[in-house]
């Protein structure tokens, strides 16, 4: 029995298999092939619980399938290496040139994948196209559209630019195992206010609303079982100067993407319904 699987024995039977039964080897190929992608996704399925890892490990496969389909079949369609490298030689330069932008594109694929400038669950910004990664594939990475306004909320519109533009444009990414955004809030006072407890003030709705900021973005992203570390996160702190004979209190604090504009809000309500309850409180004109 171990001899019909020898080595040689299988050699012939693909020899005399892809011999004048080109249809048949590539059926038994694709079936074989189809076989093993979904018998690895299966036990993906099994044992990978983020919905992100799963969509990098079944993109993975998927080229790991084509690339070997393709390794497998090209001697059953072509007769020989002499045969490829002729075509190639005839066809090959005036074949690139006209696909030139297509093999740009699987270059820029090839590029994130192994220097990872960005990755799926990513916000970036690529030229003028900011958004939210949703998939990298050969020829074109996919982005939910964010808007331009403070908060950076998502539009709704799915956008899709080619991979070559990771060699163009200058990326900017907002990782999602950090997901903080710098932000800042300028505060006014005339000259004779008690800026120390208007500082205070700030400090204490900063901590306060950054907690609600936080629960509120797992909240959103409860169903894609998405959660963000904080390891991006930085204390609040309140520079201090004087203006044109005010003084202003730049309060500087990180919130979770998306989260922006929700904890300016927050913090600027909190402040003037403190602001108003103290008499030494009062803000410049």
């Amino acid at each position: 029995m171990p001899e019909i699987f020898s080595p040689a024995n299988l050699k012939n039977f693909w020899v005399t298999l892809t011999t004048g039964h080109t249809l048949a080897a590539t059926a038994i190929v694709i079936v074989l092939l189809i076989l093993i992608r979904a018998i690895a996704l299966r036990i993906a399925n099994r044992n990978i619980t983020d919905n992100f890892t799963k969509i990098r490990y079944r993109r993975g496969v998927s080229y790991v399938i084509f690339f070997t389909g393709v390794f497998l079949l090209l001697p059953v369609w072509l007769p020989s290496i002499r045969n490829i490298a002729t075509f190639l030689g005839i066809f090959g330069a005036g074949f690139l040139i006209i696909t030139k932008d297509l093999w740009i594109c699987v270059g820029g694929w090839a590029y994130i994948i192994v220097r990872r400038p960005y990755s799926i669950g990513d916000r970036i910004e690529v030229g003028d196209i900011a958004g939210d990664v949703i998939d990298i594939r050969l020829m074109e990475t996919s982005v939910m559209e964010v808007s331009n306004s403070e908060g950076r909320l998502t539009t709704g519109r799915i956008l899709y630019f080619p991979n070559a533009k990771v060699f163009t444009e200058t990326i900017a990414t907002t990782s999602k195992e950090i997901a903080h955004t710098y932000q800042e809030i300028h505060v006014q006072l005339n000259v004779n206010s008690n800026w120390e407890k208007a500082e205070k003030i700030l400090i204490h709705a900063t901590h306060e609303h950054y907690k609600f900021a936080v629960e509120e973005k797992n909240r959103l992203e409860e169903n894609t079982e998405r959660r963000h570390t904080v390891s991006g996160y930085r204390e609040p702190r309140v520079l201090t100067e004087m203006q044109d004979g005010r003084i202003v209190l730049h309060l500087q604090f990180m919130a979770p993407t998306g989260q922006g504009a929700v904890m300016i809000d927050r913090i600027w309500r909190t402040f003037l319904l403190e602001a108003k309850k103290e008499t030494g409180i009062e803000l410049g004109t």
